[in-house]
Parts: C-alpha cells; sequence; structure tokens
C-alpha cells in the first residue's frame, strides 16, 4: 500500500489545487478515497444512475472508466 500512497498522493496534491473538496480532505486528515469524496461531493447521496458526467465530476485520480453493458 506504501507503493500505491507515494505513486497517487503527487496525483491528488495536484488536483486539489483546483478541487476544494479534495483540499479539504487533505487539510482535515479525511481518508483520500473515492468512496469518501463521492460522499462528500453529493452530502452522503451520490446519484443513481451514476453517468459519465458524474464521473467528469470526480478528481482525475479518482476517475474509473464506465463499463456500457
Amino acid at each position: 500500500m506504501q507503493t500505491t500512497t507515494r505513486k497517487v498522493l503527487p496525483a491528488l496534491l495536484e488536483a486539489a489545487k483546483n478541487d476544494g473538496i479534495l483540499r479539504r480532505m487533505i487539510r482535515e486528515g479525511l481518508p483520500l478515497t473515492r468512496e469518501k469524496w463521492i460522499n462528500m461531493a453529493w452530502l452522503g447521496h451520490p446519484p443513481t444512475p451514476w453517468t459519465s458526467e458524474h464521473e467528469a465530476e470526480v478528481p482525475e485520480p479518482f476517475q474509473r472508466p464506465l463499463h456500457n453493458d
């Protein structure tokens, strides 16, 4: 996990320059996870269905490709 953190942290710090939620997470020492960011962004009620427009709002280091099944 430490290796992953070393790779992801610089990208998250860069993304935080343009994302207030991510800046708050870092400032408050909150877990730097996709799930935490989504819960904070949508006040614990993320939209369903989850669309590409929602995914585009997630900071790039946390983004995941959507599968069109």
